[in-house]
């Protein structure tokens, strides 16, 4: 107490332009110390980590033989994570559509013993709109939706899951297409794309902002791949070719839609690759 009546008394004796930029860099510092110091009065029952990445699935530029891949890169450092070619089969197939996206992974973790029921988590950031899905693993049920908060114009995107198991993890997949707007965002003016929690709440407790925690993108893709799959292999992917119907025109006369690849990817070691 004392030493807050000294602060208050110092505070008083500043100018009023001293006062205005002590006010100011208060308003400033505080957003961001706020989850750590309710963190201090209140322990979370739940922990937050994030990753970005890009997945593209395209065909192989100049390439003598129809080949197409499909790649994960870090969006933060645009080291490549994983990269997959496949040669198209021979005989009449469908040919992949060629596109990319956006994708942020949200790593939650119940540390309680105890389920958290109707759990409910704001996200905003650049790489989000009205076009993101959200995803997580088959067995769980989720839904998302942008919303507009009542007393801020900005929106968010709000998730919904119905529990988490106590001391079990959850991987979300926030999916958006890279549209022309969000490419020129990400690769042209070289914009960074960030991410924001605003709050974390459910039945066992109130709206809360929670620490996010900037998480390696390969432990979350493995995490993920854990938890579909039950071992620590990551889950192995490939493209599906199928098959054409009587209907459809042969491949050499389908129209390939037009599309840009992305910048080309850094090959960085492994250890490396997934760091923000």
């Amino acid at each position: 107490m004392k030493m807050l009546r000294a602060c208050w008394q110092w505070f008083q004796r500043q100018t009023w332009l001293n006062k205005i930029i002590i006010v100011g860099l208060f308003a400033v510092v505080v957003p961001f110390f706020l989850p750590t110091i309710v963190a201090w009065f209140k322990p979370t029952m739940i922990n937050v980590g994030v990753a970005f990445y890009t997945y593209e699935r395209a065909r192989v530029a100049e390439s003598k033989t129809p080949t197409y891949f499909f790649e994960k890169r870090n969006l933060v450092t645009n080291c490549s994570l994983r990269r997959v070619e496949q040669t198209v089969p021979p005989g009449e197939v469908r040919l992949p559509r060629q596109e990319s996206w956006v994708v942020i992974k949200l790593l939650l973790d119940n540390v309680s013993d105890e389920p958290i029921t109707r759990l409910r988590l704001a996200v905003r950031s650049p790489a989000i709109g009205f076009a993101t899905q959200v995803s997580t693993a088959p067995t769980m049920e989720v839904t998302g939706r942008m919303e507009t908060p009542p007393n801020d114009g900005r929106r968010w995107f709000v998730v919904t899951l119905p529990a988490i198991a106590p001391r079990s993890s959850v991987v979300l997949s926030l999916k958006t297409p890279l549209d022309d707007n969000l490419r020129k965002f990400i690769y042209e003016d070289r914009r960074t794309v960030t991410i924001q929690v605003p709050f974390v709440a459910s039945d066992r407790f109130h709206e809360y902002p929670p620490i996010v925690s900037r998480t390696n993108a390969l432990k979350i893709l493995n995490r993920e791949g854990l938890l579909r799959t039950g071992d620590d292999a990551a889950a192995e992917e490939t493209l599906l070719f199928s098959p054409l119907s009587d209907d459809e025109p042969q491949p050499k006369e389908q129209k390939v839609p037009s599309y840009q690849l992305l910048p080309k990817s850094r090959s960085c070691p492994e250890g490396e690759a997934g760091m923000w």
